[in-house]
């Protein structure tokens, strides 16, 4: 999740009775290949280079610099250029040689131009908590499963320039990964080309097949779930990143331990 905290911030939102299971299908064709391992077993070994399969779905009133004329499965501009950041930054090369990295793929876009039934367009209006909470993250996962069967995270990007009411700290909310769910919400205020990146990065490392989640340098012991650099891509607030956020070996290789690379 990143927050603004008259600029920004950030944490994942939590439903842990739903968490993510070994079991739930995953798509398996993901052409992958192994680093070497001292390791005996196959099974601990780490994937050298792995494909996340995104599926998109643009809710009406989100700015995601389209053509009105556009067909509703062009994907816009603005999902081409968050795409494009983190195939940019979740790659790691040496003599333009890839040594480790996670490619980013679009298995299918759809703009809605109506509303969905049961689900609020603008992310300001998101109920918080209790059952109609989860009520609307099921609507989320069930459309996105009819749009893309195939996909391992359904990235919503909706109207709304936060998630839900202004925080009790005069923060907002600008983009939302879910622990328990394969799902990303993005508003209309999370216009940073790397903020999907980012939380990409929090799906990759809540899913991890250890059950490890915490960055490889954790923020602080009450979020293990961001870095502790200022410039790095998984820092709470993109507020200090340079021009094109810092990432590190480790953070790559703990990305590659998510559970969606070895199903």
């Amino acid at each position: 999740m990143i927050h603004i905290k008259k600029h920004s911030n950030h944490d994942s939102y939590k439903d842990d009775s739903y968490a993510f299971n070994k079991s739930q299908p995953r798509k398996k064709n993901h052409k992958d290949y192994y680093m070497n391992s001292n390791l005996t077993n196959d099974h601990f070994r780490t994937v050298k280079a792995g494909t996340l399969n995104v599926c998109i779905i643009v809710l009406p009133g989100a700015k995601v610099d389209r053509n009105s004329t556009d067909n509703q499965s062009v994907v816009p501009n603005r999902v081409k250029r968050d795409i494009a950041a983190a195939n940019k930054i979740w790659k790691q090369y040496e003599k333009n040689r890839l040594i480790q990295g996670v490619t980013f793929t679009i298995t299918r876009s759809v703009v809605f131009l109506e509303n969905i039934s049961g689900i609020v367009s603008n992310a300001e209006n998101f109920p918080i908590g209790g059952a109609s909470h989860l009520t609307m993250v099921q609507a989320m996962l069930k459309t996105g499963r009819k749009v893309c069967q195939n996909a391992d995270v359904y990235v919503f990007y909706m109207n709304g320039n936060r998630f839900g009411p202004v925080n009790f700290d005069y923060s907002s909310t600008l983009a939302v990964t879910y622990n328990s769910f394969p799902l990303i919400i993005m508003t209309n205020a999370s216009t940073d080309e790397y903020l999907l990146a980012h939380e990409l990065g929090h799906f990759m490392f809540i899913t991890n097949r250890f059950n490890e989640t915490d960055d490889p340098e954790p923020f602080h012991e009450l979020d293990g779930n961001h870095n502790r650099t200022p410039s790095n891509l998984m820092f709470p607030t993109p507020e200090f990143w340079p021009t094109v956020p810092e990432i590190t070996s480790e953070q790559i290789h703990k990305a590659l331990n998510s559970r969606v690379f070895y199903s």
